[in-house]
């Protein structure tokens, strides 16, 4: 959940450091554990730092190894295989930080890179030798990544008042977005609720050079591939091997860890799945956090969470989700979320006509 920003000016005048120091303060909530700006010439990066994982204590961001510079909001998975693949065998695995990863493998595989790389990511490499800048979102689009491209500027950050909170970006409706919404059409991955401030695409890449801008689909989803196996058995086998494996990711941490507990069979599995690998490598108990609803006893879960819980290696923490009307702390609601979406957590607020005619 850290912060990234940046601006690459594409008429080569210098970045002004009051625009990214403007940029990084809208950003402040995203990381208490420091804040960096780097700036060369035409580009500035900026980094909001929170930490998650046990090597995210050892980066310093924005990274600046040699030509190359780098900003990244990540965890990366197939950490073991990367570092086999770019033969870096003389350093201890856990003195290497994702960031490093990353940049490591653009210089091996360039553009490519992504392509290579497992995990929730977005980040953005200055590369001076190609005066360009690279830009990647991860396959699902966890990570957050908006830009936008005037006459002469590329700018993007993590969040959208980042971008917004500068004077050469006008706040203005995208009435096209807003019927989208109205009409619960979201093919389109690209448009926000501001004319000219665009979102990266889940598993896209960009290239941005004085010339123009270039972007692409690095991975799409093979709709016609086919698993075939022998069994039934097989096929569970098959799941909990790759659904272990996705929870086992995400128990990587430097802190004490938490999960949403609804009672639903989704939160539940990945609840029962932590707290056996939690327990097997000696972990701290896992934190559990579910909505209870004394008053509104047909939403209550209770008993279904109380399944999970009863038997033991968990911490569990209740929130009594009645006490809290529609419009509680809205303000506060949208002032981090920027957009409007339709959610399970979230109201859409509709009406219906009848008539008899």
């Amino acid at each position: 959940m850290s912060g990234i920003l940046g601006i690459y000016s594409l008429n080569d005048h210098p970045v002004k450091r009051d625009d990214l120091t403007t940029m990084i303060d809208a950003l402040a909530h995203r990381g208490g554990d420091g804040s960096n700006l780097w700036l060369e010439g035409a580009i500035g990066l900026g980094h909001q730092m929170l930490w998650t994982t046990p090597e995210s204590l050892l980066e310093h961001l924005p990274l600046v190894q040699g030509s190359f510079a780098i900003t990244a909001d990540a965890r990366i998975d197939n950490r073991e295989e990367l570092i086999a693949a770019l033969a870096w065998s003389d350093r201890p695995i856990d003195k290497i930080t994702d960031s490093e990863l990353i940049l490591g493998a653009y210089i091996q595989w360039g553009e490519q890179c992504p392509e290579h790389l497992l995990g929730d990511f977005a980040f953005a490499i200055w590369d001076q030798s190609q005066r360009s800048l690279f830009c990647a979102r991860d396959h699902l689009g966890i990570k957050p990544f908006y830009y936008v491209q005037t006459e002469n500027q590329f700018l993007f950050a993590t969040e959208m008042k980042a971008l917004l909170a500068l004077s050469q970006v006008p706040c203005c409706l995208n009435e096209v977005r807003v019927a989208d919404y109205l009409s619960l059409m979201f093919e389109d991955k690209a448009i926000t609720t501001y004319q000219g401030v665009l979102r990266l695409p889940p598993a896209h890449s960009m290239s941005i050079r004085p010339s123009g801008m270039r972007l692409w689909s690095y991975w799409q989803l093979d709709p016609d591939r086919e698993i075939k196996l022998e069994s039934d058995q097989a096929y569970a086998d098959a799941f909990r091997e790759i659904f272990t494996e996705a929870v086992r990711c995400r128990l990587r941490s430097a802190f004490s860890i938490g999960s949403h507990l609804s009672g639903g069979l989704d939160s539940s599995s990945i609840v029962c799945v932590a707290r056996q690998l939690l327990s097997e490598a000696e972990k701290p108990l896992l934190h559990t956090f579910s909505n209870i609803f004394d008053d509104v006893p047909e939403c209550d879960e209770r008993s279904f969470i109380h399944a999970v819980t009863e038997q033991g290696g968990l911490i569990p923490h209740y929130v009594h989700a009645d006490q809290f009307g529609l419009f509680s702390d809205l303000e506060q609601i949208w002032q981090y979320e920027e957009e409007a979406f339709v959610g399970p957590s979230h109201a859409y607020v509709c009406l219906l006509y009848t008539s008899d005619a």
